[in-house]
């Protein structure tokens, strides 16, 4: 199984989120696959399955492996995998949102943090 946040760039890669991005979203998608494109002029793995993925008639399996394909990628290389995630959390935090879910991120200390929902019946906080 990959990463979640792998398979959600993986996705959207493949233009099955478009809807999901907004003009940021759009935007970082964009550098993600310049990122991706360099990375590919040395690594013909990551093209084949990244141009896999881009077909139009790309579907779950093109997908998955360029999922795949990342995870590795990632767990090869460090410093792409950071600039990876830096330049794709806004297209997973979009996607991740998308189907009237939330995304919350928290920078720094929390001293009390509660997300809900839906909640039925009583709650207290002391």
């Amino acid at each position: 199984m990959t990463d979640p946040f792998l398979d959600s760039l993986a996705t959207a890669l493949a233009g099955q989120a478009a809807t999901a991005l907004g003009a940021a979203g759009k935007a970082a998608l964009e550098k993600v696959r310049e990122l991706l494109r360099r990375r590919s002029e040395r690594d013909p793995e990551t093209k084949a399955a990244l141009e896999a993925a881009e077909r139009p008639d790309a579907d779950r399996p093109q997908i998955t492996a360029l999922a795949e394909r990342l995870d590795q990628v990632c767990a090869e290389d460090a410093d792409f995998a950071e600039q990876l995630r830096a330049e794709g959390a806004e297209v997973h935090n979009a996607i991740s949102a998308a189907d009237d879910s939330v995304v919350n991120i928290n920078h720094g200390q929390v001293k009390n943090l509660v997300q809900t929902r839906e909640f039925n019946g009583n709650i207290t906080f002391n």
